[in-house]
């Protein structure tokens, strides 16, 4: 396994996508995570701002190995127009990630929202079809389309249960549950029921949380036990789940809340300490 940076804590200190990448190639990443919000919206990036961040991924053989979906809480929105305006979203930056030569894409926000006056089995359908008629759009494409558990109750997917049955139910080839271990320590779910996961899992991301808020802070500073969670994947088969696919298995540092409108002051220091912190806790997880 592999250590990837997510450039979402650099969204978060409002720094733009060539800072980012500059910054991966800078600590010495191969891998990243492409936060697809703010500066690095895909939809509203411009074609030269496109072209540098692509140039900067190829001179450095960097590899993209996923693109967050991060403007998708509407995805199960009783509005068709807002369903809609969140397929096109997610196209627009599965193109991209081609671009940056990377298949991974993930649906952020627990697959979308309950939504006020929405019952949770019609919110549950929305989900489906929405992130069913993206994947579909995908398979061709050879992109994989993950979709991540959020630790609260207005998430349609917040808990391993949910995320397992919103897999099968989607039911497509293309599908994998993403592996947040600070979502699963919200939800008070040990390594144990990753289990139900196992033959689909091929990314995780390293999020810190005091245990009760996803404060998305430096690794290291609050209550996730990030070692039994990463020991406990690879334990379930990640690296050759991941290897059938050819495709890199990677943990993304994953840290900047872009759902409580938080800021970054420095990312560069917070990725530092979480790196000092990673050294220690997961040797063996390396750039």
């Amino acid at each position: 396994m592999k250590l990837a940076l997510n450039t979402l804590v650099y969204e978060v200190g409002n720094k733009g996508p060539d800072e980012s990448l500059r910054s991966a190639v800078k600590y010495g990443f191969k891998y990243i995570e492409y936060a697809g919000i703010r500066k690095g919206n895909p939809q509203t990036m411009s074609s030269e701002q496109k072209k540098e961040a692509v140039r900067i991924v190829k001179d450095n053989g960097i590899h993209s190995t996923q693109m967050l979906l991060v403007a998708t809480k509407d995805t199960a929105h009783p509005d068709k127009k807002k369903r809609d305006a969140v397929f096109d979203y997610m196209k627009t930056c599965a193109e991209f990630q081609m671009e940056l030569g990377g298949r991974q894409l993930l649906v952020c926000w627990g697959g979308g929202l309950y939504e006020l006056g929405v019952t949770p089995e019609q919110s549950w359908l929305y989900m489906q079809e929405n992130v069913g008629r993206f994947a579909e759009w995908c398979l061709d494409k050879d992109l994989l389309v993950g979709i991540e558990l959020d630790p609260h109750v207005y998430f349609i997917c917040n808990n391993t249960y949910k995320l397992a049955k919103a897999v099968e139910d989607i039911g497509l080839p293309n599908i994998y549950p993403n592996i947040d271990v600070g979502h699963l320590v919200i939800t008070r779910e040990e390594p144990e029921q990753l289990e139900k996961l196992k033959s689909r899992m091929i990314h995780v991301h390293l999020s810190e949380t005091e245990s009760f808020a996803h404060t998305n802070s430096i690794l290291g500073t609050g209550a996730v036990p990030f070692r039994k969670y990463v020991d406990k994947c690879i334990e379930l088969g990640i690296e050759e789940n991941c290897a059938k696919l050819g495709e890199p298995c990677v943990a993304g540092i994953e840290m900047g809340s872009e759902a409580s409108g938080g800021f970054v002051e420095n990312p560069d220091y917070w990725v530092e300490e979480s790196l000092k912190f990673l050294e220690k806790e997961l040797p063996h997880v390396t750039r």
